[in-house]
């Protein structure tokens, strides 16, 4: 655990308020696919356990990084989670965090939408404004590897006064 919040404070020392944040457009995909959606495999204990949300959102085909579909769904009150599927290859990939709290009594700071998972299926960038992990509330800014999410930048939430 302080290995972690070490990492992240690095990671925010590292990126001044200043600095120009990732944008969708920064992190465009080359194709889309178009071809027919591979049915999702189903390998780990997280995609069986999360299999109907997994097959159900697959078959709408492709809405991030041209050839994945991220599917949420709700674990709660303020509370979501999400897969990744390769639509070429089937692969389901776990979400950034196992949950991603969306509590309404923040503010983030890149004046983000309120509590949500924003990406566009001709990028490789996810935004979430909210808690992954349920917990360091703030702007999470991925990218896409192709099998995993690499945090790019965070910036805290700031919680409303009462």
């Amino acid at each position: 655990m302080i290995e972690k919040f070490a990492a992240i404070l690095l990671l925010f020392q590292s990126h001044p308020a200043s600095a120009p944040l990732p944008k969708f457009e920064d992190f465009r995909v080359n194709e889309i696919f178009k071809g027919t959606p591979a049915n999702p495999l189903l390998e780990t204990r997280f995609a069986r356990l999360y299999r109907t949300n997994i097959r159900n959102a697959a078959k709408e085909g492709p809405n991030f990084a041209g050839h994945c579909t991220i599917a949420e769904w709700g674990c709660g009150s303020n509370c979501g989670q999400m897969a990744v599927i390769d639509e070429k290859t089937g692969h389901v990939f776990e979400g950034p965090a196992e949950t991603i709290a969306y509590p309404p009594m923040f503010d983030y700071p890149d004046e983000g939408d309120g509590p949500a998972a924003s990406f566009k299926l001709e990028s490789k960038l996810l935004v979430i404004h909210g808690c992954p992990g349920e917990t360091g509330c703030g702007s999470y800014y991925y990218e896409w590897t192709g099998s995993r999410f690499k945090l790019l930048r965070l910036l805290p939430a700031l919680e409303r006064p009462h």
